[in-house]
């Protein structure tokens, strides 16, 4: 009597368990829905707050895990949660393991670090983490290209180019490669702003334009369709004046009077050449 008393109360307590699971789940599912209607009706931060409901009461499952990720794009698109987003993404990673849909996440995760709250180290690193847990991915060369511009951004200059140069021969053929092997002109150019003395640092200011001048010229020997070519022609007319070559540079905005995006500046280019010019014939 006692072990079919147990019995009986045991499955007494497992058919409790089921039922108050089910109400759990269509709890969850009735917040689901109710999140997405605030989301349609352009009520992010209440849609939020009822996809954080759905994943409390469905922490495990495939509807508390979409809700996580619907959550955390919210937030980083609509409400400049940037911080809670990453949080949630990398919750749903480890959550959701080796699936297109971690993947996805990490790659917000990049962009919310790069592009987002521009907090380039931690963009460097998680960008590596990626390619070495997929080289072959299709996005190598954009993640390289990120790693590269995010190294400009901390004046890590040297490193920089040579991330750019990796992109230009591992992935030649790759849109990336084109930006990358303009960025190399930009970079030397900015080396050159930067240590116009050669106070400091690998090479002079002078040496820098020359090294950025060689790098647009070989841009355009190489991309000679590319619409970069009016900002190539920029870049080397900027270096001869930054050399201090100004009939050279001169010439050179004029050339490009007809082409680049913004006139305007190149008037205000040869207006302050033409100044430079009268003041030394004083």
């Amino acid at each position: 009597m006692r072990i079919g008393h147990g019995i009986t109360r045991f499955a007494l307590i497992a058919g409790w368990w089921l039922v108050a699971a089910g109400c759990s789940v269509d709890s969850a599912k009735g917040r689901y829905i109710l999140a997405e209607k605030l989301w349609t009706d352009g009520k992010y931060a209440a849609a939020v707050s009822e996809f954080e409901k759905v994943v409390i009461k469905d922490p495990a499952g495939h509807l508390g895990l979409q809700a996580l990720f619907r959550a955390a794009m919210t937030q980083s698109l609509y409400l400049s949660q940037h911080g809670e987003a990453v949080r949630k993404f990398r919750t749903f990673v480890e959550a959701s393991e080796d699936s297109p849909a971690a993947w996805e996440a990490q790659k917000q995760i990049g962009e919310i670090l790069y592009a987002k709250t521009e907090q380039y180290d931690q963009a460097i690193q998680h960008y590596r983490n990626l390619l070495k847990a997929k080289p072959g991915t299709p996005e190598a060369s954009e993640f390289l290209f990120r790693i590269g511009k995010s190294q400009f951004f901390l004046w890590q200059f040297d490193g920089s180019i040579a991330t750019y140069r990796e992109i230009i021969k591992k992935h030649p053929k790759s849109p990336w490669a084109e930006k990358a092997a303009y960025e190399i002109g930009v970079t030397y150019f900015t080396r050159g702003e930067r240590n116009p003395g050669g106070t400091s640092g690998p090479s002079t200011g002078v040496e820098a334009y020359q090294d950025a001048m060689e790098a647009f010229e070989r841009f355009m020997k190489r991309y000679p369709q590319s619409i970069l070519i009016p900002d190539a022609k920029f870049g080397i007319a900027s270096c001869l004046e930054e050399m201090d070559q100004l009939d050279a540079a001169y010439h050179a905005f004029e050339d490009l009077r007809s082409t680049y995006p913004s006139p305007n500046v190149i008037e205000v280019k040869l207006v302050r050449i033409r100044e430079r010019k009268d003041q030394r014939s004083r």
